[in-house]
């Protein structure tokens, strides 16, 4: 029995975002790339063709800024500044913008709690939500989550896009490790981990998921994790408008 997951990739674009896209196209995959402003201006071309190929381009803010540590003001400029880059990318591809995503910076919806734990009664945090919601940001139907941990964190009622499944795969950057995940053997060995509240859900048939990966990771080890979840029976969702 299979369970489908949808797949959201951050700190898009790169230089080599199409031979990525190819590959995705390859297994039927279409994802949300999750792309900042400045690298959307230094790879303009990369972001036409994921849009070309049927992929989603996302809001990741203009420069991964932390919006727990900015104002109010610096926010909205991060997300429309990048959202008029957007706009320009669709426009180039000839193609109708169908949904406006947004994933914050480090997941940190605006509370110094952080990820997972954010204070949504915060007055900065409700600030942000109001910004979403105003320039047209929402999330995709994204359907069949039912993690109990999701549901208590906010984030199936946020405006921004958070994930069921972090592939820790940041930990492939020299001297990074965390909660032991250190290279990609051990980022593999936790696609095989069975803790369904704990964020580590892929081997439970009882919730979709949303998954999130990262651009600039090695291609190779992009393409590995890939091919590792696909081999849990998980089928990806090819739109995140249906």
């Amino acid at each position: 029995m299979h369970k489908n997951a949808y797949l959201t990739i951050d700190d898009a674009p790169t230089e080599d975002l199409r031979e990525r896209i190819d590959f995705l196209d390859s297994k039927g995959i279409k994802a949300i790339w999750f792309c900042q402003g400045d690298r959307l201006e230094e790879f303009p071309d990369e972001a036409v063709y994921a849009i070309e190929k049927g992929h989603v381009i996302g809001n990741h803010s203009y420069d991964h800024a932390d919006f727990s540590k900015i104002s109010l003001d610096e926010a909205r400029e991060q997300i429309e500044k990048t959202d008029r880059i957007i706009d320009s990318a669709y426009a180039r591809a000839s193609a109708s913008r169908q949904i406006k995503v947004f994933r914050f910076p480090f997941c940190n919806s605006g509370s110094e709690n952080k990820c997972q734990k954010c204070d949504w009664n915060n007055d900065h945090v409700k600030g942000l939500q109001k910004i979403l919601g105003e320039t047209g940001y929402r999330q995709p139907r994204f359907e069949g989550i039912d993690y109990q941990w999701y549901r208590k964190a906010g984030f199936d009622k946020c405006l921004n896009v958070d994930y069921t499944y972090d592939s820790f795969d940041y930990c492939l950057a020299a001297g990074v490790e965390l909660f032991g995940y250190r290279d990609l053997p051990t980022v593999l060995a936790r696609i095989d981990e069975d803790v369904p509240e704990g964020g580590r859900g892929l081997n439970n048939p009882d919730s979709n998921e949303i998954i999130m990966m990262h651009a600039w990771i090695p291609i190779d080890a992009f393409k590995a994790i890939i091919s590792k979840i696909m081999s849990k029976e998980i089928r990806f969702k090819l739109s995140v408008y249906t």
